[in-house]
This record gives C-alpha cells, sequence and structure tokens, in this order.
C-alpha cells in the first residue's frame, strides 16, 4: 500500500540528509513542509522541519498518539516505543536498515 498524502500521527522514513533511513512521526505539517518528532533526538516539543520531498510516508498510522500531541502532552516516549516497534518489523520483513 502506497500511502499519498501526509497525515499527523502517520509514519515517514527520511530519504535524504545526514538522518537517512530513520523514522519519525508526523507531528504537524505546514504546507511542503512537515514537522517531525522521534522522541529521542526531536521530541515533540521540537520537532525537526523537513520537505515532504525528502521523506518516505509508511502506512503507519497512530491517531491515539496525534490526539495527545495535538493536546499538548509530551508523548515522546510513546512516540520512541511505538517508532522502535515499527522498526522491528520493517527490519524483519527486510524493507530497510534502522539505525535507532
Amino acid at each position: 500500500m502506497k500511502v499519498q498524502t501526509p497525515e499527523i500521527g502517520g509514519a515517514c522514513e527520511s530519504i535524504s540528509g545526514r538522518d537517512k533511513g530513520r523514522l519519525y512521526l508526523i507531528s504537524a505539517k505546514d504546507g511542503e513542509t512537515l514537522l517531525l518528532c522521534d522522541g529521542k533526538y526531536r521530541s515533540c516539543k521540537n520537532p525537526k522541519r523537513k520537505n515532504r520531498r525528502h521523506v518516505r510516508l509508511l502506512p503507519a498510522f497512530y491517531p491515539e498518539i496525534s490526539a495527545k500531541i495535538a493536546e499538548g502532552k509530551d508523548e515522546d516516549s510513546e512516540v520512541r516505543s511505538v517508532l522502535l516497534r515499527l522498526g522491528q518489523e520493517r527490519a524483519k520483513s527486510g524493507k530497510s536498515k534502522i539505525d535507532q
């Protein structure tokens, strides 16, 4: 399944830059710019700004975490655990190498 539009709470993988291959959760979007968090290097309060063309959208969506982020709660530990599980699933299926 190929995801075409970025949604808040969706997962994505960086395909360019020094963070290439790292998984992120979309915390907000501003036109063609996405605000990404991973709970470890980039918290929900200090998201990374990344151009939409520089990420690969994944068919994983976490509405419960996106709702908590929208409320302003600090959910870095949940974001980190969700992305770790997603990375392990992708590693088992041989999709990509994750450095988390």
